[in-house]
């Protein structure tokens, strides 16, 4: 499943929770469920239940749903901090069990609640038989939520217990949601804006305001819309997957490319007028020819205050900072005929805010534009070891072309023995 050139667009209409992920993930990717499903059991106990993932229809719309099957499975569904289930009238208050165990540690032994604690699941992932690479994730994961946990309620990372992952059903979430971002790590990624919600959740604390804070703090910076629809839209849980897709920097603008495979993920709540699902889709961006597709950020400003010397040092620490592709500065005119220079940065899309920060700080100008747009690129490989190091392409008429490293180059006296080596080398 690690490939390149491939994406996955997360159309998050009802919301996203832990279990809605994994259902629309194992939608589109039955072949990744024997692996979700040994995974978690090898973290859980035999006690803890039967992992269910069964076809269901929310709204019309069919999907999958994902849940740990015990006794009391369907009171259980109903309340679990991630299915979605609250009570959506905005008149009523809605219970929401989200709600953490603030015991101190040596009075929390003595009460059962010793497995609530961050330090206890990650130690619990740390010596499960699950791999190297889903075991870090799933602690990633955990600790996305853990830290904005001990932000909000003033503790240290030791001090956090999680109530909801005390559950077996929870801390399955998480397992299974770190096998298949682990499975998919060579996809990149990209996400609807997020649904707000609203009202109130009555949790250990009290009644908080929905997003929950410590959801809101996870997915600062990410971008909300409000299409009417009152309660939790996004758990914790939830967000905690889309700051970790952030964090790994496999967050981006939709792709162009073919649609393979749609997955859905249904909550269990109905919303009035509108499916409460988690729709993925999975895109192959490989061309049919071997050029490469990806999207990219330009960024185009207009100077007319910056001396020569000024500008130059300027574009060269632009051209130098992470994430800028090229620049390109052309002369243009502006009003009154007045001469001035056009700057345009071509940057990677996960370090655009950066890149826009950065050209506010070296240049003058106090307002610019960006845009993203789709390239296409041919693959190229350097070779060095037959003498002067060149570029070779292969283009889509299956002819090969070359292009001399300039630095071969300086050290030739005269413009005729640069063109002879330059002409020598391409045309050979």
């Amino acid at each position: 499943m690690k490939t390149k050139n491939a994406h996955i667009h997360l159309d998050i209409v009802g919301g996203i929770a832990g279990d809605m992920f994994i259902s629309a993930m194992l939608d589109m990717f039955d072949d990744l469920i024997p692996q979700v499903l040994t995974s978690v059991a090898a973290v859980l106990p035999d006690e803890a239940g039967e992992v269910e993932l069964f076809d269901g229809i929310n709204s019309g719309i069919s999907g999958k749903r994902f849940r740990l099957k015990t006794e009391q499975a369907s009171a259980s569904s109903d309340a679990k901090e991630h299915a979605h289930s609250h009570d959506h009238d905005a008149g009523h208050h809605h219970h929401h069990h989200h709600s953490h165990d603030h015991h101190h540690p040596e009075s929390d032994a003595s009460h059962g609640h010793k497995h609530t604690t961050y330090i206890y699941l990650c130690e619990l992932l740390r010596n499960s038989a699950l791999s190297k690479d889903v075991i870090q994730a799933a602690i990633d994961l955990l600790t996305i939520i853990a830290k904005a946990e001990a932000k909000i309620h003033a503790k240290s990372l030791d001090e956090v217990h999680f109530h909801e992952l005390a559950d077996w059903d929870s801390l399955m979430d998480v397992v299974a949601s770190a096998v298949i971002l682990d499975a998919l790590a060579g996809y990149s990624w990209s996400m609807s804006k997020l649904p707000l919600g609203g009202g109130l959740v009555n949790t250990q604390h009290g009644l908080i305001p929905v997003p929950a804070p410590a959801t809101a703090e996870i997915l600062i910076d990410f971008e909300f819309f409000d299409d009417g629809i009152q309660g939790e839209r996004i758990t914790p849980t939830g967000a905690a997957i889309l700051r970790y897709l952030a964090n790994k920097q496999l967050v981006t603008t939709k792709q162009q490319g073919n649609l393979q495979a749609t997955g859905y993920g249904l909550g269990t709540k109905v919303f009035p007028g509108m499916p409460n699902i988690l729709r993925s889709m999975s895109f192959n961006c490989h061309s049919k020819t071997n050029s490469e597709q990806d999207t990219l950020v330009l960024i185009e400003f207009d100077i007319d205050d910056m001396t020569g010397e000024e500008l130059a040092l300027s574009i060269d620490l632009l051209r130098q900072h992470q994430g800028v592709i090229d620049v390109v500065v052309y002369s243009v005119r502006g009003k009154k005929n007045r001469a001035m220079e056009s700057v345009r940065v071509m940057a990677h899309c996960e370090y655009y805010q950066d890149v826009i920060d950065y050209c506010f700080i070296q240049t003058t100008t106090i307002g610019l534009r960006y845009r993203f747009e789709a390239r296409a690129l041919l693959k190229r490989e350097l070779v060095t070891e037959t003498g002067p190091a060149y570029k070779q392409v292969s283009r889509p008429n299956q002819i090969d072309t070359k292009k001399i490293e300039h630095d071969e180059l300086v050290s030739l006296a005269s413009l005729h023995q640069r063109r002879m080596r330059k002409y020598k080398t391409e045309l050979s």
